[in-house]
């Protein structure tokens, strides 16, 4: 499927919610098989089931949620976590997220303007906007009815992010060049064996020399 950037051989994981057609979800799933081939697999979640299913760290190159024509999903700070976990690194997800124009942090919803940052604070990097969508009178009764809500302006937004080229949480080994250099005696000072040790989900960088 050129549109989601799905190709053969790829592991895809596809997160519906309880709001989607089940007519479109098969079919979405069926496109997706056919684009995958034998040699890759599609595996089919619900939203709300995400955090118990037993998936392995960096499962699936691709990742669709939300995306199922006619749903309306909510995802949760530890379901874009979860997300991120089970994503290869440098895989993809593609996601539709209801959200409101308000600004108010009250709401059950994610406002428009919060929902990058959202998606980066779950290990997420190159966190786009795709496009916008209306929803239906139907959906929008139904989304204030399940999280009573009163007011505001609700909307579909499509986000593109793609996990780091390393997993979120590791440490990787730098290995240093330190020279000797001769000292004002005309001796070689030796400066001893260090490394240094960076952790992509810290701002501190830690340096031993042994």
């Amino acid at each position: 499927m050129v549109e989601y950037g799905i190709s053969m051989g790829q592991q895809v994981a596809v997160v519906w919610d309880s709001q989607s057609p089940p007519e479109a979800l098969q079919s979405l799933v069926q496109n997706i098989q056919t684009a995958v081939g034998v040699e890759g697999h599609v595996s089919v979640e619900n939203v709300n089931q995400l955090l118990q299913s037993s998936h392995k760290e960096s499962s699936f190159d691709v990742i669709l949620s939300g995306m199922v024509p006619g749903g309306a999903t909510v995802h949760s700070t530890e379901v874009l976590a979860e997300i991120a976990r089970i994503l290869k690194p440098g895989g993809r997800v593609l996601l539709k997220e209801v959200v409101t124009t308000e600004t108010s942090n009250s709401s059950k919803l994610k406002a428009m303007a919060k929902l990058p940052a959202a998606l980066t604070l779950s290990g997420l990097v190159d966190v786009k906007e795709i496009q916008k969508e209306t929803l239906t009178p139907e959906q929008v009764q139904s989304i204030r009815e399940r999280l009573g809500l009163q007011g505001g302006e609700l909307l579909s937004v499509q986000m593109e992010g793609k996990k780091p080229n390393f997993e979120v949480g590791s440490s990787s080994q730098l290995r240093l060049s330190f020279a000797k250099k001769p000292t004002a005696a005309g001796k070689e000072e030796f400066v001893g064996k260090p490394f240094l040790l960076v952790s992509p989900n810290s701002t501190s960088v830690h340096i031993w020399v042994y």
